[in-house]
């Protein structure tokens, strides 16, 4: 599954960066105990914070100088937030970005988690949870909701998983990542949104 994975990111045609300050999250996968099924990692963000309080989301954050990349980016703030050990972590390619509602740039980065590890959120992590790969790509575990911004108009997925609202910008890359990867064939209007910055 991880070579299939691995292809199958290796195929998409990457585009042109945007004049737009830059983060990098990382979409981590996590093998369950004796068996195959994928987990993808998620993390609820501090209520004390002062954006995206309360709210699910990928380990990741802003680019900074002393990055060599934007996974370096993703791993190192993975990192932080969760304590990740980036050496347990491999590499499995990367996603075309998509711009927050703050015009941030956000790309996202595949990970396999290869080594068992206890993570432990930091002060901007409320919680950390793992949500099944198939959970995710059942059709019926899918909620979709109109979203309308001045002229945009298109369909949002997002689920809840034992409580945890996985919607916004989060839930679209995750379902990016599903239909890449699972052939989830996830209605994401995707094309629309990167081409539309007038927020």
């Amino acid at each position: 599954m991880i070579d299939s994975i691995k292809q199958n990111l290796k195929q998409i045609n990457l585009i042109e960066p945007t004049k737009y300050k830059k983060a990098g999250v990382l979409i981590l996968l996590v093998k369950e105990d004796d068996s195959d099924e994928m987990n993808i990692l998620f993390t609820k963000r501090s209520s004390e914070l002062s954006t995206h309080s309360g709210e699910v989301s990928f380990p990741g954050g802003m680019w900074e100088e002393k990055d060599s990349s934007l996974l370096d980016t993703a791993l190192r703030e993975s990192n932080e937030e969760i304590s990740l050990k980036i050496n347990n972590v491999q590499n499995l390619g990367r996603m075309n970005y998509l711009l927050s509602r703050h015009k941030v740039e956000v790309n996202p980065y595949v990970g396999f988690l290869e080594r068992d590890q206890d993570f432990m959120g930091n002060f901007e992590i409320e919680e950390i949870f793992m949500v099944p790969v198939k959970f995710l790509i059942e059709p019926n575990n899918i909620i979709y909701k109109e979203f309308k911004r001045n002229d945009l108009r298109i369909s949002m997925p997002s689920w809840v998983y034992n409580g945890m609202r996985i919607w916004g910008l989060t839930a679209m890359i995750a379902a990016d990542f599903l239909n890449i990867c699972f052939k989830a064939n996830i209605d994401t209007n995707l094309e629309l949104i990167r081409g539309y910055d007038q927020y």
